[in-house]
């Protein structure tokens, strides 16, 4: 089994493992539903904490895909673009088993803190970019600092989707893309 393949199938392995476990993890669990010995899993990974580093390392991936805009067309224009983006960022969220775990119990985990720090400075970055280009085009209020405006929407974003999937009683989705869009646009837009 080639190396990837490997670490690929723990990585899947750990996943489930941590789902089913509430975000605990045995390695020899991962192990055995991988397919693998213990000692390869350790190899491959570390420690347990590497493991649970790469999920959440994972995780992010499609994060980032989705704040670059790959699969959201150009030819909108800004604010149905970012409204859309923000979309797929909570369905994202929403669809994804891992993602309570991600911003509840792992979340106090140095490591997973050390990852997703790693991401957000990526998209804090990306998201800075983008609203500049949303002034450049008029849509954005050109007296707001871009760096400082994404970090007060990231911010905002990750407390309000990490509350909605915490929450005894999830909201629906496009309730919560309203609710989030109305402050953007109140926020940061032209009116």
């Amino acid at each position: 089994m080639k190396k990837v393949e490997t670490s690929n199938k723990l990585i899947d392995a750990a996943e489930k493992e941590l789902i089913a476990n509430d975000g605990v993890l045995e390695m020899s669990a991962v192990a055995k539903l991988a397919g693998v010995s213990i000692g390869l899993a350790y190899h491959h990974f570390g420690s347990k904490t590497g493991l649970i580093a790469a999920v959440v390392d994972r995780f992010y991936v499609p994060i980032r895909n989705i704040a670059l805009g790959d699969k959201i067309s150009l030819s909108l224009d800004w604010h149905e673009r970012e409204k859309m983006r923000t979309a797929a960022l909570i369905d994202y969220y929403y669809a994804n088993s891992l993602s309570p775990l991600i911003v509840g119990r792992l979340a106090r985990e140095p490591e997973v803190q050390d990852i997703e720090k790693s991401h957000m400075d990526a998209l804090l970055e990306l998201g800075a970019r983008n609203l500049s280009q949303g002034q450049k085009e008029g849509v954005v209020n050109p007296d707001l600092s871009p760096s400082i405006m994404v970090a007060m929407l990231m911010g905002g974003l990750s407390m309000t989707i990490e509350q909605a999937l915490l929450a005894p009683e999830r909201p629906d989705a496009t309730e919560l893309l309203n609710q989030l869009w109305l402050f953007v646009e109140k926020a940061i837009l032209v009116p």
